[in-house]
């Protein structure tokens, strides 16, 4: 695997070949934990809004909803980043609901400084327009994510809960490339979607743009499919393959350690839109909120947490049943996530120790 590795990172590397203060920071970042093994924070998901045009069937940003709270301003964004990037972080994924609905959206991509830092977005394409693409390229990003799940375009469309989504997420990677900017497709997978996400890899490869692989998370409107996760069978597949395909994307398969491990709350934090912190934006367990107290702290808490401390060979949220059970499970069913992991917890004492 650590050869599999190797490769994965020589060919993302080579993506920013034309930025070297950025190549300098990831050498540090590599530096720093092989060498000297100091663990470094990597990257920053950050989720500005729960707002969407789609219905997708496994949309986590659903549950992020609080009513009457006020979203994380643009200020909060930017002395957040500042924190990160002090702690080794150099890169950030914006995301939503769409990001591109909230007004400022490219004042939060500009507070990121794009041009020092790999700043990119998830977005399902639908509003993004020819303006804002330009301003994009301006301002330094040159990877943009536009979500697409079969290349069945019926079949994509239900999934996203949007008629003709489809048709605007092929014109969205249209306009990308126009302007120069790469493309990377985001795909939601599971069981029982595994082999048209084999097909959208291929999909890819036929139209220039690489795949992500996104694992199926109980939470928001998925948080009742747990039949539907991934078990050790399809797990040994999906490595299979990333190991095939260099240009496969996925969370777990490009950490500083150069093994194939979950980074969640080690390497990889996630904002929610009010400033909860978890481990990815596909977790539900909240370990402080960045309104409160440094972002410092709350990752040296995350770094005790039992199933982050034993930095997990697979993806916590779809292949660790103590993890998904004792905690996911439980935060998916509170009215609003992410929960505090210290509620969760008084909750499994209260209700016992398991027969």
């Amino acid at each position: 695997m650590i050869g599999h590795a190797y490769l994965k990172a020589a060919h993302q590397i080579n993506k920013l070949r034309f930025r070297p203060a950025m190549l300098a920071k990831i050498a540090s970042g590599y530096f720093n934990t092989l060498v000297l093994r100091k663990t470094v924070l990597r990257v920053v998901d950050i989720s500005i809004n729960t707002a969407c045009q789609s219905k997708c069937n496994y949309c986590y940003a659903e549950s992020f909803k609080q009513s009457g709270a006020q979203l994380m301003t643009v200020k909060e964004i930017g002395e957040m980043w500042r924190q990160a990037t002090a702690m080794g972080a150099f890169s950030a994924l914006v995301l939503g609901g769409e990001p591109t609905l909230r007004q400022d959206f490219l004042d939060i991509i500009s507070t990121l400084e794009p041009k020092k830092n790999l700043v990119t977005f998830t977005t399902n394409g639908i509003s993004l327009t020819e303006e804002i693409v330009r301003e994009l390229k301006r301002l330094g990003v040159f990877l943009v994510n536009i979500s697409i799940d079969s290349t069945d375009p019926a079949l994509n469309d239900r999934r996203r809960g949007y008629l003709g989504h489809f048709e605007a997420a092929l014109k969205a990677v249209e306009l990308c490339r126009k302007y120069g900017l790469d493309v990377c497709v985001p795909v939601v997978t599971s069981k029982s979607h595994l082999q048209e996400t084999m097909k959208m890899i291929e999909f890819g490869k036929k139209h220039g743009f690489t795949v992500t692989m996104n694992l199926l998370s109980l939470q928001g409107r998925a948080k009742k499919e747990r039949a539907d996760q991934f078990d050790a069978e399809f797990w040994e597949a999906l490595c299979e393959l990333y190991a095939k395909n260099p240009g496969l994307r996925a969370d777990f398969d490009l950490n500083f350690t150069m093994k194939v491990q979950c980074p969640a709350g080690y390497e990889r934090v996630h904002i929610a839109p009010f400033g909860d912190v978890t481990g990815c934006s596909l977790q539900s367990v909240s370990f402080g909120n960045i309104r409160e107290e440094p972002l410092a702290d709350i990752v040296a808490r995350m770094r005790e947490f039992k199933h982050f401390k034993k930095r997990s060979s697979r993806c916590l949220i779809a292949m660790d049943d103590e993890y998904i059970e004792d905690y996911q499970m439980i935060a998916s069913e509170q009215p609003v996530t992410p929960y505090p992991v210290t509620k969760i917890e008084a909750l499994r004492q209260a209700d016992g120790p398991k027969e």
